[in-house]
């Protein structure tokens, strides 16, 4: 607005908030409580050319309906993937992500595992992103986990419940 940013940051910030808005539309998109679907629309969007060259792999599961996974839920699992996603582009250094999903009795995952760099857990401090990735995961009712090693690559496991307990209602 104040003229102070070159054009091709200015051009990052539009293709950000463009992204930003595919991602919000998506998640209204009916998925039926079926997170399978919901990754289904976030693969189409990324074989348009989103990846910044890196070779997606995907391994999805048939994954039992979450009945609770409703338009804002699915934007926070969107968002908590978009952010997983980023920061591989912008600090792994990887060729290759795998994007699996599997079903664990009580919970559902999903990982994201690259062949990047990787780092080391315990020195690394905890930054904005992975906060609110954790912070999304509890308001799922999941949680998340980050395992890394310095020239072992990194993954991120979000594991959410099938059941979600409904929080209690406040007294009116």
């Amino acid at each position: 607005e104040q003229g102070t940013m070159g054009q091709d940051r200015v051009v990052e910030v539009l293709r950000e908030c463009v992204d930003d808005l595919r991602l919000v539309i998506d998640s209204l998109e009916p998925v039926g409580h079926d997170l399978v679907s919901l990754l289904a629309t976030m693969r189409y969007r990324l074989g348009k050319g989103a990846t910044g060259g890196l070779v997606l792999e995907w391994d999805v599961h048939d994954l039992p309906p979450l009945t609770w996974l409703e338009p804002p839920d699915a934007l926070h699992v969107l968002r908590l993937l978009q952010e997983a996603l980023s920061n591989v582009l912008k600090h792994a250094g990887a060729r290759r992500v795998r994007i699996s999903t599997r079903h664990k009795g009580s919970y559902v995952e999903i990982r994201v595992e690259d062949d990047g760099e990787g780092f080391d857990i315990d020195s690394a401090q905890m930054g904005r992103g992975l906060k609110s990735q954790q912070r999304r995961a509890k308001s799922l009712g999941g949680s998340v986990r980050i395992d890394s090693s310095p020239g072992n690559g990194t993954r991120l496991s979000l594991r959410l419940p099938v059941q979600r307990e409904l929080p209690p209602a406040k007294p009116s």
